[in-house]
Protein backbone atom coordinates (compact mmCIF):
# COMPACT_ATOMS: atom_id res chain seq x y z
CA UNK A 1 0.00 0.00 0.00
CA UNK A 2 3.07 2.26 0.16
CA UNK A 3 2.50 2.91 -3.53
CA UNK A 4 -0.49 5.08 -2.59
CA UNK A 5 1.26 7.29 -0.05
CA UNK A 6 2.23 10.09 -2.44
CA UNK A 7 -0.97 10.13 -4.47
CA UNK A 8 -2.99 13.36 -4.05
CA UNK A 9 -6.75 13.74 -3.78
CA UNK A 10 -6.72 15.68 -7.03
CA UNK A 11 -7.67 15.07 -10.66
CA UNK A 12 -5.19 13.90 -13.25
CA UNK A 13 -3.73 10.81 -14.89
CA UNK A 14 -1.97 7.89 -13.19
CA UNK A 15 0.84 5.88 -14.77
CA UNK A 16 1.70 2.32 -13.76
CA UNK A 17 5.26 1.06 -14.34
CA UNK A 18 6.68 -2.43 -14.00
CA UNK A 19 10.00 -3.45 -12.39
CA UNK A 20 11.84 -2.33 -15.55
CA UNK A 21 10.27 1.17 -15.35
CA UNK A 22 8.22 0.41 -18.46
CA UNK A 23 4.75 2.00 -18.60
CA UNK A 24 2.16 -0.77 -18.55
CA UNK A 25 -1.05 1.21 -17.97
CA UNK A 26 -2.33 4.82 -18.05
CA UNK A 27 -5.67 6.00 -16.71
CA UNK A 28 -7.45 9.21 -15.68
CA UNK A 29 -9.31 10.04 -12.48
CA UNK A 30 -11.21 12.80 -10.71
CA UNK A 31 -9.52 11.73 -7.46
CA UNK A 32 -6.19 10.01 -8.07
CA UNK A 33 -5.81 8.47 -4.61
CA UNK A 34 -9.36 7.12 -4.53
CA UNK A 35 -9.24 5.71 -8.05
CA UNK A 36 -5.87 3.99 -7.74
CA UNK A 37 -6.74 2.52 -4.35
CA UNK A 38 -9.57 0.60 -6.05
CA UNK A 39 -6.93 -1.50 -7.83
CA UNK A 40 -5.53 -2.67 -4.52
CA UNK A 41 -8.64 -4.18 -3.00
CA UNK A 42 -9.09 -7.90 -2.39
CA UNK A 43 -8.08 -10.06 -5.35
CA UNK A 44 -11.50 -11.70 -5.60
CA UNK A 45 -13.05 -8.29 -6.28
CA UNK A 46 -10.90 -7.78 -9.39
CA UNK A 47 -11.09 -9.38 -12.80
CA UNK A 48 -8.40 -11.77 -14.03
CA UNK A 49 -6.74 -9.20 -16.31
CA UNK A 50 -6.82 -6.47 -13.65
CA UNK A 51 -5.30 -8.83 -11.10
CA UNK A 52 -2.50 -9.61 -13.54
CA UNK A 53 -1.92 -5.87 -14.06
CA UNK A 54 -1.74 -5.14 -10.32
CA UNK A 55 0.75 -7.96 -9.79
CA UNK A 56 3.19 -6.22 -12.15
CA UNK A 57 2.91 -2.68 -10.76
CA UNK A 58 6.24 -1.65 -9.26
CA UNK A 59 5.79 2.14 -9.18
CA UNK A 60 3.11 4.77 -9.81
CA UNK A 61 3.58 8.21 -11.39
CA UNK A 62 0.92 10.84 -11.80
CA UNK A 63 0.24 14.13 -13.55
CA UNK A 64 -2.18 16.65 -12.02
CA UNK A 65 -4.52 18.59 -14.33
CA UNK A 66 -7.42 21.01 -13.84
CA UNK A 67 -10.13 19.46 -15.97
CA UNK A 68 -11.37 16.22 -17.47
CA UNK A 69 -10.87 17.43 -21.02
CA UNK A 70 -7.17 18.02 -20.24
CA UNK A 71 -6.95 14.59 -18.62
CA UNK A 72 -8.47 12.92 -21.67
CA UNK A 73 -6.01 14.59 -24.03
CA UNK A 74 -3.04 13.84 -21.77
CA UNK A 75 -4.13 10.22 -21.26
CA UNK A 76 -4.47 9.79 -25.02
CA UNK A 77 -1.01 11.24 -25.71
CA UNK A 78 0.60 8.83 -23.23
CA UNK A 79 -1.22 5.83 -24.70
CA UNK A 80 -0.19 6.85 -28.21
CA UNK A 81 3.44 7.41 -27.23
CA UNK A 82 4.05 4.44 -24.92
CA UNK A 83 1.39 1.93 -26.10
CA UNK A 84 0.94 0.42 -22.62
CA UNK A 85 0.28 -3.32 -22.69
CA UNK A 86 -2.69 -3.34 -20.35
CA UNK A 87 -4.56 -0.44 -21.92
CA UNK A 88 -5.23 -2.81 -24.82
CA UNK A 89 -5.82 -5.87 -22.66
CA UNK A 90 -8.22 -4.25 -20.21
CA UNK A 91 -10.25 -2.41 -22.83
CA UNK A 92 -11.44 -3.83 -26.12
CA UNK A 93 -9.22 -2.01 -28.61
CA UNK A 94 -12.11 -1.80 -31.04
CA UNK A 95 -13.93 0.53 -28.64
CA UNK A 96 -11.09 3.07 -28.76
CA UNK A 97 -11.94 6.15 -30.78
CA UNK A 98 -9.64 8.35 -32.83
CA UNK A 99 -10.31 11.93 -33.92
CA UNK A 100 -9.54 12.74 -37.54
CA UNK A 101 -9.03 16.13 -39.15
CA UNK A 102 -8.94 15.97 -42.94
CA UNK A 103 -6.62 18.00 -45.15
CA UNK A 104 -9.34 19.60 -47.29
CA UNK A 105 -9.68 23.30 -48.00
CA UNK A 106 -12.35 23.26 -45.30
CA UNK A 107 -11.13 20.38 -43.09
CA UNK A 108 -13.67 18.03 -41.54
CA UNK A 109 -13.47 16.82 -37.95
CA UNK A 110 -14.93 13.49 -36.87
CA UNK A 111 -14.29 10.36 -34.80
CA UNK A 112 -13.66 6.80 -36.07
CA UNK A 113 -12.54 3.42 -34.81
CA UNK A 114 -9.07 2.08 -35.60
CA UNK A 115 -10.34 -0.22 -38.36
CA UNK A 116 -11.66 2.75 -40.39
CA UNK A 117 -8.84 5.26 -39.93
CA UNK A 118 -8.37 7.34 -43.11
CA UNK A 119 -4.96 7.62 -44.76
CA UNK A 120 -5.13 11.29 -45.72
CA UNK A 121 -5.92 12.97 -42.40
CA UNK A 122 -4.29 14.13 -39.18
CA UNK A 123 -5.05 11.60 -36.43
CA UNK A 124 -5.41 12.21 -32.69
CA UNK A 125 -5.82 9.40 -30.19
CA UNK A 126 -6.52 6.69 -29.27
CA UNK A 127 -9.07 7.74 -26.64
CA UNK A 128 -10.20 4.90 -24.32
CA UNK A 129 -13.39 6.70 -23.27
CA UNK A 130 -15.48 6.68 -26.45
CA UNK A 131 -18.50 8.43 -24.95
CA UNK A 132 -16.31 11.21 -23.60
CA UNK A 133 -14.78 11.76 -27.05
CA UNK A 134 -18.19 12.40 -28.57
CA UNK A 135 -18.98 14.92 -25.85
CA UNK A 136 -15.57 16.60 -26.27
CA UNK A 137 -16.29 17.11 -29.97
CA UNK A 138 -19.67 18.64 -29.16
CA UNK A 139 -18.03 20.94 -26.62
CA UNK A 140 -15.20 22.07 -28.90
CA UNK A 141 -17.63 22.52 -31.78
CA UNK A 142 -19.44 25.17 -29.75
CA UNK A 143 -16.17 27.05 -29.30
CA UNK A 144 -14.88 26.55 -32.82
CA UNK A 145 -17.61 25.43 -35.30
CA UNK A 146 -16.48 22.84 -37.87
CA UNK A 147 -17.77 20.50 -40.57
CA UNK A 148 -18.20 16.77 -40.02
CA UNK A 149 -18.18 14.03 -42.66
CA UNK A 150 -21.63 14.79 -44.05
CA UNK A 151 -21.76 17.12 -47.11
CA UNK A 152 -23.22 20.49 -46.16
CA UNK A 153 -26.43 21.56 -47.94
CA UNK A 154 -26.53 24.83 -49.87
CA UNK A 155 -28.71 26.38 -47.17
CA UNK A 156 -28.26 26.56 -43.40
CA UNK A 157 -28.70 23.27 -41.58
CA UNK A 158 -30.07 22.55 -38.09
CA UNK A 159 -26.56 22.71 -36.62
CA UNK A 160 -26.12 26.21 -38.02
CA UNK A 161 -28.99 27.42 -35.86
CA UNK A 162 -27.42 25.60 -32.89
CA UNK A 163 -24.15 27.41 -33.69
CA UNK A 164 -22.30 24.12 -34.13
CA UNK A 165 -21.76 24.51 -37.86
CA UNK A 166 -20.04 27.33 -39.80
CA UNK A 167 -22.76 27.33 -42.45
CA UNK A 168 -22.70 26.86 -46.24
CA UNK A 169 -20.33 29.76 -46.97
CA UNK A 170 -17.87 30.23 -44.10
CA UNK A 171 -15.00 32.68 -44.10
CA UNK A 172 -12.01 30.51 -45.01
CA UNK A 173 -9.53 32.36 -42.77
CA UNK A 174 -11.80 32.11 -39.76
CA UNK A 175 -12.57 28.45 -40.46
CA UNK A 176 -8.90 27.52 -40.82
CA UNK A 177 -8.11 29.40 -37.60
CA UNK A 178 -10.80 27.34 -35.87
CA UNK A 179 -9.12 24.17 -37.12
CA UNK A 180 -5.72 25.37 -35.88
CA UNK A 181 -7.19 25.98 -32.44
CA UNK A 182 -8.81 22.54 -32.43
CA UNK A 183 -5.51 20.87 -33.31
CA UNK A 184 -3.75 22.75 -30.53
CA UNK A 185 -6.37 21.57 -28.05
CA UNK A 186 -5.93 17.94 -29.10
CA UNK A 187 -2.18 18.44 -28.70
CA UNK A 188 -2.77 19.65 -25.14
CA UNK A 189 -1.84 23.27 -25.87
CA UNK A 190 -4.80 24.80 -24.01
CA UNK A 191 -2.80 27.74 -22.67
CA UNK A 192 -1.48 28.57 -26.15
CA UNK A 193 -5.03 28.75 -27.49
CA UNK A 194 -6.07 30.90 -24.55
CA UNK A 195 -3.22 33.35 -25.08
CA UNK A 196 -4.04 33.62 -28.80
CA UNK A 197 -7.72 34.31 -28.09
CA UNK A 198 -6.81 36.97 -25.54
CA UNK A 199 -4.42 38.58 -28.01
CA UNK A 200 -7.11 38.56 -30.74
CA UNK A 201 -9.65 40.05 -28.34
CA UNK A 202 -7.38 42.92 -27.33
CA UNK A 203 -6.24 43.57 -30.90
CA UNK A 204 -9.82 43.65 -32.24
CA UNK A 205 -10.92 45.96 -29.43
CA UNK A 206 -8.00 48.30 -30.13
CA UNK A 207 -9.00 48.41 -33.81
CA UNK A 208 -12.62 49.09 -32.75
CA UNK A 209 -13.74 45.79 -34.27
CA UNK A 210 -15.99 45.15 -31.29
CA UNK A 211 -17.90 42.26 -32.83
CA UNK A 212 -14.71 40.26 -33.42
CA UNK A 213 -13.53 41.19 -29.93
CA UNK A 214 -16.80 39.90 -28.49
CA UNK A 215 -16.48 36.58 -30.34
CA UNK A 216 -12.91 36.12 -29.10
CA UNK A 217 -13.94 37.02 -25.57
CA UNK A 218 -16.78 34.50 -25.56
CA UNK A 219 -14.49 31.77 -26.91
CA UNK A 220 -11.89 32.62 -24.27
CA UNK A 221 -14.47 32.50 -21.48
CA UNK A 222 -15.80 29.15 -22.71
CA UNK A 223 -12.29 27.72 -22.99
CA UNK A 224 -11.46 28.97 -19.50
CA UNK A 225 -14.60 27.34 -18.14
CA UNK A 226 -13.86 23.89 -19.54
CA UNK A 227 -10.23 23.98 -18.40
CA UNK A 228 -10.57 25.49 -14.93
CA UNK A 229 -11.93 23.12 -12.33
CA UNK A 230 -12.97 19.53 -12.76
CA UNK A 231 -16.34 19.81 -14.47
CA UNK A 232 -18.25 16.66 -15.34
CA UNK A 233 -17.61 16.26 -19.04
CA UNK A 234 -21.10 14.89 -19.72
CA UNK A 235 -22.43 18.36 -18.85
CA UNK A 236 -19.74 20.46 -20.50
CA UNK A 237 -21.39 21.11 -23.84
CA UNK A 238 -24.67 21.89 -22.12
CA UNK A 239 -23.07 24.50 -19.87
CA UNK A 240 -20.60 26.05 -22.28
CA UNK A 241 -21.94 28.91 -24.38
CA UNK A 242 -25.61 28.07 -23.93
CA UNK A 243 -28.14 29.37 -26.49
CA UNK A 244 -29.28 31.98 -23.95
CA UNK A 245 -25.70 33.15 -23.63
CA UNK A 246 -25.38 33.31 -27.41
CA UNK A 247 -28.55 35.37 -27.67
CA UNK A 248 -27.28 37.71 -24.95
CA UNK A 249 -23.97 37.95 -26.81
CA UNK A 250 -25.79 38.69 -30.08
CA UNK A 251 -27.93 41.44 -28.54
CA UNK A 252 -25.00 43.01 -26.68
CA UNK A 253 -23.00 42.93 -29.89
CA UNK A 254 -25.84 44.51 -31.84
CA UNK A 255 -26.20 47.31 -29.30
CA UNK A 256 -22.44 47.91 -29.32
CA UNK A 257 -22.40 48.15 -33.11
CA UNK A 258 -25.44 50.42 -33.47
CA UNK A 259 -25.10 52.71 -30.45
CA UNK A 260 -22.62 55.10 -32.17
CA UNK A 261 -25.21 55.73 -34.89
CA UNK A 262 -28.40 55.71 -32.80
CA UNK A 263 -27.89 57.67 -29.61
CA UNK A 264 -31.41 56.88 -28.38
CA UNK A 265 -30.93 53.12 -28.70
CA UNK A 266 -31.02 52.13 -25.02
CA UNK A 267 -32.39 48.63 -25.45
CA UNK A 268 -32.60 45.94 -28.15
CA UNK A 269 -35.15 43.66 -26.54
CA UNK A 270 -37.73 43.82 -29.35
CA UNK A 271 -36.62 43.52 -32.97
CA UNK A 272 -39.03 43.64 -35.90
CA UNK A 273 -38.05 42.54 -39.39
CA UNK A 274 -39.91 43.21 -42.66
CA UNK A 275 -39.72 41.43 -46.00
CA UNK A 276 -41.60 41.57 -49.30
CA UNK A 277 -42.62 38.58 -51.41
CA UNK A 278 -43.81 39.01 -54.99
CA UNK A 279 -44.46 37.00 -58.12
CA UNK A 280 -45.53 38.37 -61.49
CA UNK A 281 -47.96 41.28 -61.27
CA UNK A 282 -50.71 39.77 -59.14
CA UNK A 283 -49.17 38.62 -55.88
CA UNK A 284 -47.54 41.28 -53.69
CA UNK A 285 -47.35 40.67 -49.94
CA UNK A 286 -45.26 41.68 -46.97
CA UNK A 287 -44.52 40.15 -43.61
CA UNK A 288 -43.30 41.18 -40.17
CA UNK A 289 -41.53 38.88 -37.75
CA UNK A 290 -40.75 39.68 -34.13
CA UNK A 291 -37.88 38.74 -31.83
CA UNK A 292 -38.60 39.67 -28.23
CA UNK A 293 -37.43 38.53 -24.78
CA UNK A 294 -34.80 36.32 -26.40
CA UNK A 295 -37.22 34.41 -28.64
CA UNK A 296 -39.04 34.53 -31.96
CA UNK A 297 -42.62 35.48 -31.13
CA UNK A 298 -44.75 33.66 -33.72
CA UNK A 299 -47.99 34.98 -32.24
CA UNK A 300 -46.83 38.54 -32.96
CA UNK A 301 -46.00 37.97 -36.63
CA UNK A 302 -48.11 40.01 -39.06
CA UNK A 303 -48.79 39.62 -42.80
CA UNK A 304 -49.83 42.31 -45.26
CA UNK A 305 -51.39 42.20 -48.68
CA UNK A 306 -50.07 45.11 -50.76
CA UNK A 307 -52.86 47.50 -51.77
CA UNK A 308 -51.17 50.63 -53.12
CA UNK A 309 -48.96 49.12 -55.80
CA UNK A 310 -49.82 46.93 -58.79
CA UNK A 311 -46.36 46.80 -60.38
CA UNK A 312 -43.10 45.49 -58.88
CA UNK A 313 -41.53 48.17 -56.67
CA UNK A 314 -39.85 46.61 -53.68
CA UNK A 315 -38.96 49.78 -51.80
CA UNK A 316 -42.40 51.35 -52.25
CA UNK A 317 -44.06 48.16 -51.01
CA UNK A 318 -41.69 48.04 -48.05
CA UNK A 319 -42.70 51.60 -47.18
CA UNK A 320 -46.39 50.66 -47.29
CA UNK A 321 -45.91 47.65 -45.01
CA UNK A 322 -43.86 49.56 -42.43
CA UNK A 323 -46.31 52.47 -42.52
CA UNK A 324 -49.29 50.19 -41.93
CA UNK A 325 -47.52 48.42 -39.11
CA UNK A 326 -46.74 51.75 -37.36
CA UNK A 327 -50.44 52.60 -37.34
CA UNK A 328 -50.89 49.82 -34.74
CA UNK A 329 -49.23 50.94 -31.48
CA UNK A 330 -51.27 48.26 -29.70
CA UNK A 331 -48.97 45.66 -31.26
CA UNK A 332 -46.09 46.99 -29.15
CA UNK A 333 -43.11 49.20 -29.86
CA UNK A 334 -39.95 48.01 -31.57
CA UNK A 335 -36.52 48.94 -30.29
CA UNK A 336 -35.09 48.27 -33.74
CA UNK A 337 -36.60 47.84 -37.21
CA UNK A 338 -34.79 45.66 -39.72
CA UNK A 339 -35.76 45.69 -43.39
CA UNK A 340 -34.68 43.13 -45.95
CA UNK A 341 -32.59 45.13 -48.37
CA UNK A 342 -30.18 48.03 -48.56
CA UNK A 343 -30.20 51.74 -49.35
CA UNK A 344 -33.44 51.86 -51.43
CA UNK A 345 -35.53 50.10 -48.79
CA UNK A 346 -34.03 52.17 -45.95
CA UNK A 347 -34.50 55.44 -47.84
CA UNK A 348 -38.16 54.60 -48.44
CA UNK A 349 -38.87 54.02 -44.73
CA UNK A 350 -36.67 56.52 -42.88
CA UNK A 351 -39.25 59.33 -42.94
CA UNK A 352 -41.90 57.13 -41.30
CA UNK A 353 -40.43 56.76 -37.82
CA UNK A 354 -37.77 57.82 -35.34
CA UNK A 355 -37.22 54.19 -34.31
CA UNK A 356 -33.69 53.03 -35.23
CA UNK A 357 -33.86 51.34 -38.64
CA UNK A 358 -31.28 49.25 -40.48
CA UNK A 359 -31.15 47.08 -43.59
CA UNK A 360 -29.72 43.60 -44.10
CA UNK A 361 -28.96 42.79 -47.74
CA UNK A 362 -28.96 39.09 -48.68
CA UNK A 363 -26.14 39.08 -51.22
CA UNK A 364 -23.25 40.00 -48.90
CA UNK A 365 -25.23 40.08 -45.64
CA UNK A 366 -24.26 43.73 -45.24
CA UNK A 367 -25.79 45.77 -42.43
CA UNK A 368 -26.65 49.18 -43.86
CA UNK A 369 -27.25 52.32 -41.74
CA UNK A 370 -28.15 55.87 -42.77
CA UNK A 371 -26.79 58.68 -40.62
CA UNK A 372 -27.41 62.38 -41.15
CA UNK A 373 -24.32 62.74 -43.31
CA UNK A 374 -23.52 59.40 -44.86
CA UNK A 375 -24.27 55.73 -45.39
CA UNK A 376 -22.58 53.17 -43.16
CA UNK A 377 -22.03 49.57 -44.30
CA UNK A 378 -20.92 46.88 -41.84
CA UNK A 379 -19.93 43.30 -42.67
CA UNK A 380 -19.71 40.98 -39.67
CA UNK A 381 -17.84 37.64 -39.54
CA UNK A 382 -19.97 34.69 -40.75
CA UNK A 383 -19.86 33.07 -37.30
CA UNK A 384 -20.93 36.28 -35.54
CA UNK A 385 -23.79 35.69 -33.10
CA UNK A 386 -25.14 39.13 -33.96
CA UNK A 387 -25.18 38.43 -37.70
CA UNK A 388 -26.78 35.03 -37.16
CA UNK A 389 -29.54 36.56 -35.08
CA UNK A 390 -30.32 39.13 -37.78
CA UNK A 391 -30.16 36.43 -40.48
CA UNK A 392 -32.51 34.20 -38.52
CA UNK A 393 -35.03 37.02 -38.10
CA UNK A 394 -34.73 38.04 -41.77
CA UNK A 395 -35.02 34.46 -43.02
CA UNK A 396 -38.07 33.95 -40.86
CA UNK A 397 -39.68 37.05 -42.38
CA UNK A 398 -38.86 35.75 -45.87
CA UNK A 399 -40.39 32.36 -45.07
CA UNK A 400 -43.52 33.89 -43.54
CA UNK A 401 -44.05 36.28 -46.48
CA UNK A 402 -43.61 33.50 -49.06
CA UNK A 403 -46.06 31.27 -47.23
CA UNK A 404 -48.69 34.02 -47.26
CA UNK A 405 -48.16 34.68 -50.99
CA UNK A 406 -48.59 30.98 -51.75
CA UNK A 407 -51.77 30.89 -49.68
CA UNK A 408 -53.22 33.72 -51.79
CA UNK A 409 -52.19 32.01 -55.02
CA UNK A 410 -54.03 28.84 -54.04
CA UNK A 411 -57.28 30.79 -53.60
CA UNK A 412 -57.27 32.00 -57.20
Amino acid sequence: MSLLENLPDKPGIYIYRDINKKIIYVGKAINLRKRVSQYFQKDDALGIKTTALVSQINSIDFKIVNSEIEALVLESSYIKKYQPKYNSLLTDDRSYLYICITKDKFPKVYSVHKSTLPTNAEIFGPFPDASAVKIILKTIRRLFPFYTQKPHPKTECLYCHLHLCPGPNPDIKQYQQNIKNIKKIFNGKFKTVGRKLKKDMLSSSKNEDYEAALIARNQLEALTYITSGWHNISNLFEKTNLPEDEISSALNGLKTILKPYFSKLDDVNRLECFDISQMGTNYFVGAMTVFEDGKLKNDKYRKFKIYTKVTPDDQYMMKEVVWRRLKHPEWGTADLIVVDGGKPQISACLSLTTIPLIGLAKKLETITIKTENKWIEINLPPNSHTLRLLQRLRNEAHRFANRYRKELMKKL
